[in-house]
């Protein structure tokens, strides 16, 4: 490959990295630094001495698995052109062929992954920073032959909380090596990376356009943006998905139970929402490994329209072929993380496109900020939703009332939804105390507002956060009929505690103060006396009728002495 064919990253990196300098390397998505950093590793690793068994000699870490499977699979796939040399005439025997394995969770434990690094001794490992220095701390490797380390995305290894581990992996390589760090976005790291023992490294930074038109995307992506209600955002998804001509399309969430609440809505409503032969995918870093890994490779083989639902873990550094459109339906909570998410389109000069969907209100400043970061971003047309807005949310209306379980999976997408905006970094444009709870509720189908903390401070929440007037939540079951049953029962359970309180609540005496009590009893005792006096048959005196008639009669006496003692005048005695 010539200078010519090259990439500029490719043109300007190779070079410096395959002689003895540290590089720290800033380029936009799509430009080749794979390639930068593979064909130093294998061009440095043929020009040395074999190493022995046991030993490495190149490293490579990356920050998820999908994107160390993608260098795996780029390095795999230069290398095989060695095995092609064996039986040329003019192949060197003295030149060694070079291996590679890939070291990830998920897919084997570490034990596994010895094993095979014993029986094909590679000389090159790819690897995520938790399954590398688990592998590393084996008796069984021997990194002090080591020639070259690459960390990609260096960034991203440390704001995914990678630098404790990084540390580690990094105390146990030698330090006369050569270092590599690359990055879209590598410069807003670059002080806190200085610690991975580079040595008087030269910084790489590639640019796109030229004076003041320099950007941080690739000229030929077209980036734009719509301001719109929340409730709009959805139709706005669909409006793009029927009517942009497209191959692949990204689609980026906020959050994984976002992901998995709308793949399964448009899933459903596919053939009355969407064009036809268009195929949906889900991928979030919640599902197991292998699941990933296959999602991943039907969307990448797919022949046929189709359009991948995600959330970030498939932002950087993958190599997505014939990726036409991103769209992204949640604002990412950092400027660089919309850059990388972008930059999966309009690949090694390809033509691509990058909608962003904002909520009404603080969001629009947002768009400010992409500016002030390089970003040449347009408002596009206004969209004719009206009508597709109606039709597409009495459907999911319709769909949502068929089982229980999907207005809980709604609530787990909502509540992860504001979760997620009450954490996010730039709090002077996205605001919870100017969250539109009930449109974005609306926007997610809701029935009904979940109880949450946030809700307690929220302004113009309906009373008892009903979204639909009338709706009897009682009678609203799930198609599991084992789930059904349960929560019958659950039902039940609930009314019998209820009348329970209640009739305790009933018999329950008041607490009153004790002389109230005293004064209670006194009476009754009083009503007991006049009963008993009043016992006897009438007409006819009771046993004890003359005992009354004494006492009445002595009452009389002590009265009138009383008053005869209150009219003789006082008299004074003298001593």
């Amino acid at each position: 490959m010539g200078y010519s064919q090259m990439t500029p990253v490719q043109a300007s990196v190779i070079p410096l990295f395959c002689g003895n300098k540290d590089v720290i390397v800033e380029a936009v998505t799509g430009s080749g630094k794979t390639i930068a950093f593979a064909i130093p590793i294998i061009e440095r690793l043929l020009k040395s001495d074999p190493i022995s068994r046991e030993h490495v000699g190149a490293i490579v870490i990356a920050p998820t698995r999908e994107l160390a499977t993608q260098i795996h699979y780029v390095i795999s796939s230069v290398l095989k052109f060695q095995a092609q040399a064996e039986d040329d005439e003019h192949y060197n025997n003295q030149s060694r062929v070079l291996r590679s394995q890939l070291l990830i969770g998920g897919s084997a434990n570490v034990h596994a992954d010895l094993e095979q690094f014993s029986e094909v001794t590679p000389d090159i490992i790819i690897g995520t920073p938790g399954r590398l220095l688990e592998f590393l701390k084996s008796s069984k490797v021997h990194t002090s032959a080591l020639e070259i380390l690459v960390l990609d995305e260096a960034d991203r290894l440390l704001e995914l909380g990678f630098g404790k581990t990084l540390d580690g992996i990094l105390r146990l390589l030698p330090k006369q090596r050569r270092t590599g760090l690359f990055s879209a976005t590598v410069s807003d790291a670059v002080h806190e990376l200085a610690r991975a023992g580079l040595r008087n490294p030269v910084k790489v930074l590639v640019k796109t356009g030229n004076g003041s038109s320099e950007q941080k995307v690739p000229t030929t992506l077209k980036v734009s943006y719509s301001v719109l209600p929340p409730q709009s955002k959805l139709p706005a998804l669909v409006h793009y998905l029927n009517n942009l001509q497209y191959k692949k399309t990204i689609v980026y969430f906020s959050t994984c139970a976002s992901v998995v609440y709308f793949y399964s809505a448009l899933s459903h409503l596919k053939s009355k929402l969407l064009i036809d032969d268009l195929t949906l995918f889900s991928l979030h870093g919640k599902l197991p490994q292998g699941p990933r890994t296959k999602t991943l490779n039907n969307f990448i083989s797919s022949s046929c329209q189709s359009v991948l639902l995600t959330t970030d873990v498939a932002a950087r550094g993958l190599d997505i072929p014939e990726v036409d459109i991103v769209i992204q339906f949640d604002a990412p909570y950092e400027a660089n993380m919309f850059l990388h998410r972008a930059g999966r389109a309009a690949r090694a000069g390809r033509y691509g496109e990058c909608c962003l969907l904002l909520s009404e209100g603080r969001e629009e400043d947002y768009v400010q900020l992409l500016r002030v970061k390089k970003v040449k971003i347009e408002e596009a047309p206004m969209l004719p939703l009206k009508d597709e807005s109606t039709r597409l949310y009495k459907l999911l209306r319709g769909w949502m009332l068929e089982d229980r379980e999907r207005h809980d999976q709604a609530i787990r997408a909502y509540v992860s939804y504001v979760r997620f905006y009450t954490k996010h970094t730039m709090t002077s444009i996205f605001r919870m105390s100017e969250f539109d709870f009930v449109g974005n509720a609306r926007a997610y189908g809701l029935l009904r507002l979940p109880s949450m903390p946030e809700l307690k401070t929220a302004r113009d929440i309906p009373d008892g956060g009903w979204l639909e007037a009338g709706f009897d939540m009682d009678s609203y079951g799930y198609r599991n009929s084992t789930r059904e049953s349960r929560r019958r029962e659950e039902i039940n359970a609930k009314k019998l505690r209820k009348v329970s309180v209640e009739k305790q609540q009933k018999s329950a005496l008041p607490n009153t103060p004790w002389s109230a009590k005293v004064e209670r009893r006194e009476k009754k005792e009083e009503r007991q006396v006049k009963k008993q006096k009043l016992s006897g048959v009438k007409g006819r005196p009771s046993a004890d009728s003359s005992d009354e008639e004494d006492l009445v009669e002595d009452w009389k006496a002590i009265v009138t002495e009383r008053k005869a003692s209150k009219a003789r005048p006082v008299q004074k005695f003298e001593l």
